[in-house]
């Protein structure tokens, strides 16, 4: 029975061998919108005077940005609209005879220094008033970055949250028997190979400050936590990561704490695993759970407080909460009889997770006050939840036709995206936190 249990509980580690050329071309494949159209925010973005007929355009990246959320019903107004830079105040009649009522124009130039320069301005055509106008000169080759800070600066203006487009993942890819971790843009474009290696690579997490990442990998056939530092990486660079450690067993499931100076480190040994609080300053060891059973995947709570975690204690996988310290466990989930992999959101009040039930694992969310779960896919077996930096979104892994991908599903499962790579597997995605400016 025990042998059995370990099976089902750490499958989904296994199952994680499954992995792409660092040359390899990304395809966003698809966005799906569901749920009533009026309960979506309108906006009009019309095409940029001065944009190009080559892919990628300003306003189509903006339009893509704001369409995955899920949150906007995005309009690229009519055909035989003028194309405009600016609104004059004696044109707001016209805009509202067209039913606009938030507006966004821009206009795309060459600088006389080789620079792309993009002035952007929003309108709020129901009050009159513009709503904030910006203009921004980069590198051409930077056509996106330009695009996702204005997306940001869109979508915290009209929803109040911040925008999550300028931040990245990380993700594990696999072509044949080379396993290697990727960071990438939010949406999949613009991905670097930091690491590979002819072993696996397993559980990527990103430090608080995104300088880092933890990840598994085997040591003589035996899994061990790494951590790789970004700082000073540039493009193409194979880095060499830390071992941390390694501990005597197996080590896997890292999680950060809120000060990114230790990891929460699952070490196995004769069929028993517990979490381990690891400092990374002198690797002094604390245990934080002893309870004679599979205990693993940690995630520390946004104030640092507390912790949830996935454990067999009661005879299958569930999920508890406890202090920091390990004290005072108490089990969390009650629906179903399988549910791991947890992920407090970024603000605390909820946690993502997989849900297996009648032989499919998915994704769900529960709320951390209340209880309530709610499912947020239907793959037949979905993996690793990693959730936003404002809580708004859910990366995982998933298949397609029998192929490792990435799946996007907004918090409230309405939006749901997804990508892949044509000639590879990706999986184990890490969702990176909002970056310093």
């Amino acid at each position: 029975m025990r042998r059995d249990c370990q099976f089902n509980f750490f499958k989904s580690l296994l199952l994680t061998v499954l992995f792409l050329n660092g040359n390899s071309a990304y395809a966003q494949v698809e966005v799906d919108i569901t749920g009533d159209e009026g309960l979506r925010i309108p906006i009009t973005i019309l095409k940029f005077e001065g944009e190009g007929v080559d892919e990628p355009r300003v306003s189509e990246i903006i339009r893509d940005d704001l369409n995955k959320t899920g949150l906007f019903s995005v309009s690229s107004g009519n055909d035989d609209w003028r194309l405009v830079s600016d609104v004059d105040p004696d044109s707001y009649p016209l805009w509202k005879e067209r039913r606009v009522r938030n507006l966004i124009v821009a206009k795309v130039e060459n600088t006389s220094d080789g620079l792309l320069a993009v002035s952007l301005r929003m309108f709020d055509i129901p009050n009159g008033s513009q709503v904030f106008g910006l203009m921004l000169a980069k590198n051409p080759k930077k056509i996106r970055q330009i695009a996702h800070e204005f997306s940001d600066l869109i979508y915290e203006k009209l929803t109040g949250d911040k925008g999550i487009f300028q931040t990245k993942i990380a993700f594990v890819k696999r072509l044949e028997n080379k396993f290697s971790l990727v960071s990438a843009d939010y949406d999949g474009h613009n991905a670097i190979e930091i690491y590979s290696s002819q072993e696996p690579i397993m559980s990527p997490v990103w430090s608080p400050d995104g300088r880092s990442l933890a990840f598994v990998t085997f040591l003589n056939r035996r899994a061990a936590v790494s951590v790789l530092d970004l700082s000073g990486r540039s493009n193409g660079t194979n880095l060499r990561p830390k071992i941390i450690g390694p501990f005597e067993g197996s080590n896997s499931a890292p999680a950060w704490t809120k000060d990114g100076g230790s990891l929460a480190i699952s070490i196995a040994k004769g069929g028993v695993s517990d979490i381990h609080l690891v400092s990374l300053t002198d690797l002094n060891v604390v245990r934080l759970t002893d309870s004679r059973s599979i205990d693993t995947e940690a995630s520390f709570s946004p104030d640092g407080k507390s912790i949830l975690f996935t454990s067999d204690r009661g005879g299958n996988p569930q999920i508890y909460r406890a202090t920091s310290d390990g004290k005072s466990p108490k089990r969390v989930s009650f629906s179903g009889r399988y549910n791991a992999s947890p992920r407090f959101s970024p603000d605390g009040t909820f946690f993502a997770f997989i849900h297996y039930d009648r032989g499919m694992f998915n994704v769900a969310v529960q709320d951390i006050e209340s209880g309530v779960v709610q499912i947020l896919s239907s793959g037949q077996l979905d993996q690793s939840p990693s959730v936003s930096p404002n809580g708004k979104m859910i990366v995982y892994a998933s298949e397609r036709n029998g192929r490792g991908i990435l799946r996007f599903v907004s918090r409230n499962g309405r939006a749901k995206a997804f990508f892949e790579i044509p000639d590879g597997d990706v999986r184990e995605p890490s969702w990176g936190p909002f970056l310093d400016e």
